[in-house]
């Protein structure tokens, strides 16, 4: 009997994934660092686990995503591009619950038409430098998996824009996990 090690390792990340979000939400804020190793084996590693084991992945784009085509279409009509000067976009819904926390509950627009797993990756989630590859691997590499003795440029710009009282970064990392969650349980848990 063959081993199919990727799907093995594909059920592990989401136990892993789907006990460090319950842990979160029960209050141990910490675990949004396992969760982003996950993500990081899931999405983003040289070889990601779950193109391996699901072929073609297609995910719902961030609330309020431009495409290349809409955005080549905004510089040949006025001149320079949509990302031109951004400084801060926060696509999300939040939810406050009036007791001073707060959840992303809205941060992929399932209205729209789903993308690539690699165009999904490379889109904009704070400015134009920061993008959900780059929020996901800076958080595993710099807080998760390793200790770096200083921040890189992405969680210096997230510790400083905060969500009440905790920083973006966490928030976002947690949502995203969540979705992900999400998506492989309808895509691949039959």
């Amino acid at each position: 009997m063959k081993i199919n090690k990727a799907k093995n390792d594909l059920n592990d990340s989401i136990n892993i994934l789907e006990d460090n979000v319950r842990l979160f939400h029960n209050g141990r804020i910490a675990a949004y660092r396992v969760i982003a190793v996950q993500l990081r084996l899931l999405l983003c590693d040289r070889n990601p686990l779950i193109p391996r084991v699901l072929k073609t992945v297609r995910l719902y784009p961030l609330l309020g995503y431009i495409t290349k085509e809409e955005n080549d279409e905004w510089k040949r009509k006025l001149g320079h591009s949509m990302k031109e000067g951004l400084v801060f976009q926060m696509p999300a819904m939040v939810h406050f619950d009036g007791k001073g926390g707060s959840r992303i509950e809205v941060l992929f627009d399932e209205g729209k038409q789903p993308i690539e797993l690699e165009e999904w990756l490379d889109q904009d989630l704070f400015n134009k430098d920061i993008t959900i590859r780059e929020l996901i691997k800076s958080v595993a590499n710099k807080e998760g998996a390793h200790s770096d003795p200083d921040y890189n440029e992405t969680l210096k710009f997230t510790k400083s824009v905060k969500l009440v009282d905790e920083d973006i970064h966490i928030k976002f990392i947690v949502a995203i996990g969540e979705y992900i969650l999400k998506t492989i349980k309808q895509q691949y848990i039959k």
